[in-house]
């Protein structure tokens, strides 16, 4: 029998959960917590992030945060 190469969904499945990591790094960072936040099993071969369940004050709030620096940042490039 032939020993199958690893797939590319391994290396997106690692890909995910690499970036989920990442996310949740910088969410920390932020001041924001998704207990739920995971790699995915990859879909058409790409990498996942699952964001899992967040309370609706908590989604506002990171709305509300990243809506600031992006006018922050629109302010600087006036």
């Amino acid at each position: 029998m032939n020993q199958k190469e690893p797939s590319s969904g391994d290396s997106a499945l690692a890909q995910g959960s690499q970036a989920a990591k990442e996310l949740a790094a910088a969410l920390a960072i932020a001041g924001f917590v998704f207990p739920s936040l995971q790699g995915g099993y990859p879909v058409m071969e790409r990498g996942r992030v699952e964001l899992g369940g967040i309370s609706a004050s908590e989604v506002f709030r990171l709305a509300a945060w990243i809506r600031e620096r992006a006018e922050m940042q629109r302010g600087r490039a006036r």
